[in-house]
Order: structure tokens, then sequence, then C-alpha cells
């Protein structure tokens, strides 16, 4: 479901581009599939980051307070105290990504 959700989101914006981007999820030499689960501290700090200045990476706007799509709701730094406190992280779902080969 997320590979489909994110081929018609990388379609829509590249729509908009002068050109396109073939790994337009990829950041910077890093695997390209996420899977939706937060599983930690640094993954959220990670994910908040990643969404916060996708527009950046991709030059569709200068700044992501100029590119309505990009929306966040409430700050990291609030956000990730209540986080922790309320326990939401899914710490026991494994990851393919954090996995060492056996």
């Amino acid at each position: 479901m997320m590979q489909k959700l994110h081929g018609s989101i990388a379609k829509l914006v590249n729509d908009l581009l002068p050109h396109r981007l073939s790994s337009f999820w990829a950041d910077a030499g890093h695997q390209t599939y996420f899977d939706g689960c937060i599983r930690d501290e640094t993954q959220c700090r990670r994910a908040y980051r990643y969404t916060l200045t996708q527009c950046t990476r991709h030059r569709i706007a200068p700044d992501p307070r100029l590119y309505p799509p990009t929306r966040v709701a409430i700050p990291l730094d609030r956000a990730l105290p209540r986080a922790l406190q309320l326990r939401t992280f899914l710490e026991s779902v494994p990851y393919k990504r954090y996995q060492r080969p056996s």
C-alpha cells in the first residue's frame, strides 16, 4: 500500500518539476522504502526532518512554510516528549532496514 501511495505522490510532484526525478523518494544514497511505523526516537526525528525538508531538497519551494502540502501540526520539540510519555513507538515491530543479515 505504501509503495502505491509513494508512486502516486511521486508522479504528481514530478509532473510539476521541470526535470523528472527517477529516485524521488531516495535521500542521498539511502534506501527508498519507508513502511510508516515509527519505532524509536531516532527514526521519529529522521522522519520529521525528511517530511519537512523534502520540498526544499527537490527545489519545489525554498522554504517548507511556502509549500502548502508540507504540514506539521505541532513542532518536534513538543511532539517527541509526548510520544515518549505515551509510549507510542513500535519498538518491537521488526524493520528490514534495521536488521543485520544473518
